[in-house]
């Protein structure tokens, strides 16, 4: 071996390129590693061990090192001379974050408590894994499972959701803290079955949670008012992340909570009452706010009781700390508004550096407008303002077939059921990927579900827990308005913020007036452009419209926006106006002429 890879930091650089790669290829990697050089076999078994999705490899090792062959060539489990459990632990220690799916290796299920059932019966000490750090626990489990892989190494935990049991959990809970008294990370979702427990909820909750003094990041789904006044005792939090779902009035004092290290405050709520109190409760605000409605429940909401929500913002004393504003407010009950008025709010806002707004429907914006916005955050890197229908088809406008009624008279038909060959052995249901968003738990008195979780990389937009989209008005004529913003405002917005890097906006290409010169952007240029999303809108022109984007952003590689695989997908060729892909095939072929 080469001593030039007994260098920490070329070993480093080597493993961080071998992680790179897709989960099952960097493993199979570090296996090879830790089986052919004896110099790197410590530290790529480190590597390979460091993060599971299940205990069954563990389970494995005991099970390996503890069979025998009997006198009839079949193996059976041997613990006459003793359990040995030396390669069990050899890998053990070396665990440091686990997220438990229950689910490990393809189609093969391995269920969470069968797997720690081994433990407890077979007597393995605990903690099972002593140098664990991270651990996520799976849905749905009972706390009394969590046990035997709490550690006092422990640093971060998340219990994505669990039924409260008036109890056994707040006996649970209480311990916890005893089993990990260093942690600095806690996702900690529940729901209520049963009414009438909110206020011991309330009260243990508050009490265990507080107790952690070292909390920097916290998940939390509160249950009353007094969930989260007593959440100002954790001086040291960094990032909150409230999940309001318990609660159906929620009333705080204006500049009631105060978190002196609060860099991140992102907000899950069934109401944009509930919203507006926080942020009047906020004394002062944090450098980043999320605002995130779920789209099943915010009916009722509109652009006018929008804007109230974004007034206390600005009118914080601390309104200048916010640099990164992010809302989601997918389903608004009335059309289309002048998007100066609702974002006017924000101005005072002078250090904003991200705003991504998804409304439907989205407020309309004109030239001037994107000038206001350009002059009031000079600072703007990411301008996002997304209508979320552009992500499904539009409602045909021909009518449906009419077809004939049947006689009252006649009775129903009965339709006849196909007869199917279904297999014994159906195969099992495939695992949700481990890394999907936490499921949040519903009010009190409903049924738990598991909502609807869809992503859109391209749009940047994350549409946490919400279900399919029924009818967002496609097929109202306001939703056919052509964008007021031309590229006129576009390159305002260029020249007024020179640090722009990204703007998803709806640019309406078909007015070209004085823009077909050999300068259309009159020497606004912006070389931090690369991958913006310009794609809809109509458009008239390709050739005039791909002249302009190389003359204002000459380092542009897409106008679908980063991580896009492009126009020829399926779900976006239906919405996506004709000409754009023409625009992105000149951009190529001009750089590729001038060798860019």
């Amino acid at each position: 071996m080469h001593h030039a890879l007994l260098v920490p930091d070329i070993l480093d650089h080597i493993f961080t390129f071998i992680k790179a790669n897709n989960e099952q290829i960097s493993r199979q990697t570090f296996a090879a590693l830790a089986r052919t050089c004896s110099a790197l076999s410590d530290v790529s078994l480190d590597a390979l061990w460091s993060e599971l999705r299940s205990l069954y490899p563990l389970v494995s090792c005991i099970y390996d090192a503890n069979m025998k062959l009997s006198d009839e060539d079949t193996s059976e489990f041997n613990t006459d001379a003793g359990l040995n459990l030396s390669v069990f632990h050899k890998y053990a220690y070396r665990v440091r974050k686990i997220e438990l799916s229950g689910y490990e290796g393809g189609w093969r299920a391995t269920a969470v408590p069968d797997d720690l059932g081994v433990f407890h019966v077979l007597q393995v000490p605990t903690p099972l894994l002593p140098n664990l750090t991270h651990l996520a626990w799976t849905d749905e489990l009972s706390l009394s499972l969590l046990w035997p892989l709490l550690n006092p190494r422990l640093l971060s935990l998340r219990i994505s959701s669990f039924q409260w049991s008036p109890k056994s959990t707040p006996i649970l809970l209480s311990k916890m803290r005893e089993l990990c008294p260093e942690l600095n990370t806690l996702g900690l979702l529940f729901y209520l079955s049963e009414e009438g427990y909110e206020a011991m909820a309330e009260s243990c909750l508050s009490r265990v949670i507080c107790s952690w003094k070292k909390l920097e990041v916290l998940d939390y789904s509160p249950v009353g008012c007094e969930c989260i006044l007593n959440l100002s005792a954790l001086s040291s939090l960094r990032i909150l992340r409230l999940r309001i779902d318990n609660i159906s009035d929620l009333d705080l004092s204006a500049n009631s909570l105060s978190f002196p290290s609060l860099h991140t405050l992102q907000l899950q709520a069934n109401s944009l009452a509930a919203v507006n109190s926080i942020l009047q409760a906020i004394k002062s605000l944090p450098k980043s706010l999320y605002i995130l409605l779920p789209v099943y429940r915010s009916g009722g909401v509109s652009v006018e009781t929008v804007e109230p929500i974004l007034r206390p913002i600005g009118q914080n004393v601390s309104c200048e700390n916010l640099e990164d504003f992010r809302m989601n407010v997918p389903l608004l009950s009335s059309g289309v508004a002048n998007g100066s008025n609702v974002l006017r709010s924000l101005f005072p806002c002078c250090n904003l550096r991200v705003l991504r707004i998804m409304m439907t429907p989205l407020f309309l914006l004109a030239d001037d407008d994107l000038r206001a916005m350009a002059s009031a955050w000079p600072l703007l890197e990411d301008l996002e303002l997304f209508d979320c229908r552009n992500l499904y088809p539009r409602v045909p406008s021909q009518p449906l077939p009419v077809m004939d009624l049947p006689n009252v008279n006649d009775p129903p038909p009965v339709p006849a059921l196909p007869v199917m060959d279904l297999p014994d052995d159906l195969p099992p249901v495939p695992p949700l990927p481990v890394g999907f968003p936490p499921v949040p738990p519903l009010p009190v008195g409903l049924p738990h579900m598991s909502p609807f979780a869809m992503m859109g990389p391209m749009m940047s937009i994350h549409l946490d827990e919400t279900a399919p989209f029924a009818d967002f008005g496609m097929s109202d004529p306001r939703y056919n308005q052509s964008a007021e913003i031309t590229f006129h405002g576009l390159i305002s917005l260029l020249e007024l913020c020179p640090n722009l890097r990204f703007f998803n906006l709806a640019i309406d290409a078909t007015k070209l007036d004085g823009l077909r010169g050999d300068k259309p952007g009159g020497g606004v240029c912006n070389r931090l452009v690369k991958y913006p999303r310009l794609v809809d809108s109509r458009i008239s022109d390709p050739e005039a419209v791909a002249r302009i984007l190389l003359d204002i952003l000459p380092e542009l590689e897409t106008i679908w926006g980063e991580g896009s695989p492009g126009p020829f997908t399926t779900v976006f060729n239906s919405t996506l106006p004709p000409g754009w892909d023409q625009v992105q095939q000149r951009i190529l072929g001009s750089k590729a002429t001038s060798g860019l």
